[in-house]
């Protein structure tokens, strides 16, 4: 007789959606740092934000920025504050947070790329570098802490099967 029982999150689960929620706090905290740096006319520094907003932009240009350095990070975040806040392990999230710093992260590994090209590289594209790094480190500590949830549960099934066998 088997029971649908979820096993309890491991440590090394729930500390993984902890650092990946840090990276995702440090790579929002690095759109408003100094990110670039110019010399024009003297020493320049400008934050990533503020290469997105300033300008004569409409409320809908705006918007793009916002969604543009904030649409990615934010279901990583809600991904990981809901695996930070459930008690017993869901099934799906650690898989739903593969996926979502997986798109995240590529696409900010080429935008680091890409844009570290043009200027000198300040605090704010340093720290952009090292939060998408501690996301995919912690969500490989959550794959890790799902694959050992996942054998305990087998094994104590398997206990179980053999104790009814026994009776």
């Amino acid at each position: 007789m088997a029971t649908n029982i979820r096993p309890p999150r491991g440590p090394g689960s729930a500390l993984g959606y902890a650092i990946v929620l840090l990276g995702a706090g440090l790579f929002v905290t690095s759109c408003f740092l100094p990110y670039n740096g110019f010399n024009v006319l003297g020493e320049l520094t400008i934050s990533l934000y503020q290469q997105l907003t300033l300008g004569p932009n409409g409320s809908s240009s705006d918007l793009g920025a916002l969604l543009y350095l904030f649409g990615g990070v934010a279901p990583v975040a809600v991904v990981a504050t809901v695996g930070l806040v459930r008690r017993e392990g869901r099934a799906g999230l650690p898989s739903l947070l593969v996926g979502a710093v997986a798109a995240w992260s590529l696409t900010w590994i080429g935008v680091l790329l890409r844009l570290g090209t043009f200027a000198s590289w300040e605090v704010g594209f340093w720290l952009q570098a090292v939060s998408i790094g501690v996301a995919v480190i912690g969500t490989i500590l959550v794959g890790f802490g799902r694959r050992s949830e996942v054998k305990d549960s087998h094994d104590r099934y398997a206990n179980k099967e053999g104790a009814d066998t026994d009776a």
